[in-house]
Order: C-alpha cells, then sequence, then structure tokens
C-alpha cells in the first residue's frame, strides 16, 4: 500500500467519488495529466480540453467534500496495520481486477493483501438460498481452498455466508474475500458482523465506498462488478429470475470471466435463474475441475493437475452412492495414481494444514475397513478435524475418498 499524503488521499477519494459517469471521467482527467493533484491543479480550461468538451461540473466540488473523509480515513489507516487503502497504480492492486471493464479508481481494504495473489472463484446465489444449495456452496468453496483458490463473495446471507464460511474452516492455503456495497466501518448485514471479523483476520474484506457509506441498494450492482473484475470465473449456485447474482453473472460475462451456474429442478424457484443462465450459454458445473479446465492459465500445474486435467483421466468405479459430486450425478472421471505410489498415496501432499504422511495412512486403513465420520478420523490420529478435512477434500477431488450422507467418508481408492 502506498503512503498517501492527506491531500493526495482527499484528490483519490474526490476522483472516486459518484458513479459510472464520473468515474469514466475521472479516468480520463487521470490519463491526461497523470496523477490525482494533477487533475484537481488543473484549470476548467484544462479540463475541457482533456474531456473534449466536458467541463464535469459534477465532479469538480467533490475535492473539498472529501476534506474530512480524508482525515478520518487516515485515522483509520493508522489505527491498524490490517488497514489499506489501495489506489490505481498501487503495487498491491489487484491484476484481475485492473483489467475489468470499471476497475475502481480505489478499494479500502481490511485484512490479509496477499489473498490477492490467489487466482480468485466467485461464489454467488439467493439470499434466501435451501439448506442443500448452502451445502453444495460450502462443498465448492471448501474444495477450492483445498486447491489454493480465493473464494470471492458479497458477504450476504445465504450463498455468500455459506461461501465464506467454508473456506474459513476448511484450513486450506485459499483465502475468502468479501466485497461489500458499505464502507468498512458499517458492517451490512448487521448479523454478519462476526463473520466479517473472521474474514478480516484470515482473508480480507474490500469496498470501493468511503469509511460512513451506508449500504445503499444503489451500491450492490457495484459491488457485483468488482466480486466479477477479482475473479476468473463466477459461480452461481441458486438464483432466481430476478436475484441480483444474475447481474454479477452478466457483468462477469461482460468482463470476459467463464460464468458457471449449478442447474436445479425445474420446479424449484431458487433455481430458475441458474437454469436460465445455463440455457443462455452458461457452463454446467459438475466439478471444481469444470472451472480449472475452462482456463488453465489462471492456475498452477498443481492445481491442474489435482483436478484430473483431461488427457490423464479414466474412470474409476466405486461403490460410493450418489451424491458423491457436487451433483447428484455418477462418479465422474478421476485422475489415476502415478505409477509406482502406494496405495492411499495422494496425487498431490496436502500441504500446509494438512495431514502428515503418517497421519494419513492411518486415515486411509481406516477408511478401508468401515466408513468413518471427521471426529473418529480425528481422534485416531491425534490431529485437528480442520487438518483432518483438508486432507479428505483433497483425496476427494482425487477420486480417493467419497462423503457419504450422514457426514461419513468412505474409500473408494484402489485397495
Amino acid at each position: 500500500m502506498m503512503n498517501l499524503a492527506q491531500d493526495e488521499l482527499q484528490a483519490w477519494l474526490a476522483l472516486a467519488s459518484g458513479g459510472l459517469a464520473a468515474r469514466q471521467r475521472a479516468r480520463r482527467l487521470l490519463a491526461h495529466f497523470g496523477g490525482p493533484l494533477q487533475v484537481w491543479a488543473a484549470s476548467d480550461a484544462e479540463w475541457q480540453v482533456a474531456l473534449e468538451g466536458d467541463r464535469g461540473e459534477g465532479l469538480r466540488p467533490q475535492f473539498g467534500a472529501m476534506h474530512s473523509t480524508a482525515l478520518h480515513t487516515l485515522a483509520w489507516l493508522a489505527a491498524s496495520p490490517s488497514h489499506h487503502v489501495l489506489c490505481l497504480g498501487d503495487p498491491h492492486y489487484p491484476a484481475a481486477l485492473l483489467e475489468s471493464p470499471d476497475p475502481p479508481l480505489l478499494l479500502h481494504a481490511v485484512g490479509r493483501l496477499a489473498s490477492l495473489g490467489h487466482p480468485a472463484v466467485a461464489l454467488v446465489g439467493s439470499r434466501h438460498a435451501t439448506p442443500a444449495g448452502q451445502r453444495l456452496a460450502g462443498r465448492l468453496a471448501a474444495e477450492l481452498a483445498v486447491l489454493g483458490v480465493a473464494v470471492v463473495s458479497g458477504l450476504a446471507v445465504g450463498i455468500d455466508a455459506a461461501a465464506h464460511e467454508a473456506t474459513l474452516t476448511t484450513g486450506g492455503p485459499g483465502a475468502t474475500i468479501a466485497v461489500v456495497a458499505s464502507g468498512l466501518d458499517a458492517v451490512y448485514p448487521r448479523q454478519h458482523r462476526g463473520l466479517f471479523q473472521r474474514i478480516a483476520e484470515a482473508g480480507l474484506v474490500v469496498s470501493e465506498h468511503p469509511l460512513g457509506t451506508p449500504a445503499l441498494p444503489a451500491y450492490f450492482p457495484q459491488r457485483n462488478r468488482i466480486i466479477a473484475g477479482l475473479s476468473c470465473a463466477v459461480v452461481v449456485v441458486e438464483a432466481t429470475l430476478r436475484s441480483g447474482s444474475l447481474i454479477t453473472a452478466r457483468l462477469a460475462s461482460e468482463a470476459g470471466r467463464d460464468v458457471f451456474a449449478v442447474p436445479g429442478p425445474l420446479s424449484s424457484a431458487q433455481s430458475a435463474g441458474c437454469n436460465r443462465l445455463i440455457k443462455s450459454g452458461a457452463g454446467l458445473l459438475e466439478h471444481v475441475g469444470d472451472i480449472v479446465e475452462s482456463q488453465p492459465w489462471a492456475f498452477s500445474a498443481e492445481v491442474r493437475q489435482a483436478v484430473a486435467p483431461p488427457g490423464r483421466r479414466k474412470k474409476r468405479h466405486s461403490t460410493a452412492p450418489a451424491g458423491f459430486g457436487l451433483l447428484d450425478e455418477p462418479l465422474r472421471d478421476q485422475a489415476p495414481l502415478p505409477e509406482g505410489a502406494g496405495h492411499g498415496a495422494l496425487l498431490q501432499p496436502a500441504g500446509p494444514g494438512g495431514l502428515s504422511p503418517s497421519s494419513w495412512s492411518r486415515v486411509s486403513r481406516m477408511l478401508r475397513a468401515k466408513p468413518c465420520d471427521l471426529p473418529e478420523l480425528a481422534g485416531a490420529v491425534s490431529e485437528s478435524a480442520s487438518a483432518v478435512s483438508h486432507t479428505l477434500l483433497m483425496a476427494e477431488l482425487q477420486g480417493l475418498v467419497a462423503r457419504l450422507p450422514g457426514s461419513l467418508y468412505q474409500w473408494c481408492g484402489e485397495t
């Protein structure tokens, strides 16, 4: 994060105020004059030249109006090392967002800026999600987190909250990023204050709005463009035909991001938006590998191998019941074990937060003997539930373990 003086921060805040038209004018002024202070030092006549006749009257008064906001923001920045302001040109400004059609001129952030260094996937959906939809969103988020992929969502109730919660509790290397439609000192919805704090400690919360900004209805579509812009793909888990998640999907498509949707019953209003997206050309999501395979350049070789890249797949038969995958479909193709690997060996090490090789060996032996739940496995190897869950998710991605009803796990690899 750049160290901003009061006048420079005030200049950025003034340029970032307003809607789409104001942001477009501000970017043209910055490109012409080279920096925010130079913009405000220029005369009205110089502005007209830069804006090709548009005087930008609505933008000019904002500089003085942002004086107190700049002082408040500087005090907020000084209050904690986890408080940040990222402007265009800041080395921490996320590259993916910079390449989107309408990047914010300024981002407020609280948490770990390293979260912006992960490839990111957005998970969005209905605020009135079904229990099945929340479980599915949580499972997909957990799989992405284990792979080191950041999960982006909007801190709303329903699908958003399920995605954030699962990422936080999985213990994988992937972080979660919440994009909010208010200032970072005004948590919305209020019941998510605890979730906000947990994300700020382990991941990142971002907003383009100045401190003190309430969550107004007009700000949510603006927030959605940032969710889409931060991500290489957007997944809609559940959505009605009038859901804001469809706005996020449209913005993602306009930004050149892949859009996926999880289909649902034709009789379900919560699935109607997803079904329409698929009918309109969105990808039908069956597995986290669908996201990786759609744009492999966005992910590391380790991630691509872990989700069984094309050319290395073969059908693995299993006694696991339907429900193994994200959808109630037959088991999908899985990657074979490397030649010479012992039974129960993971294709990829579990990495930080996972089990040691000896603990994994014991867990795999127990699962070959009978289905087990998470507490039983964690107790047997004297490891944390998050470490066991982390490794089981990686094993599940590789077709070695299946999740059964009743929170049980069953071995389905070679014996």
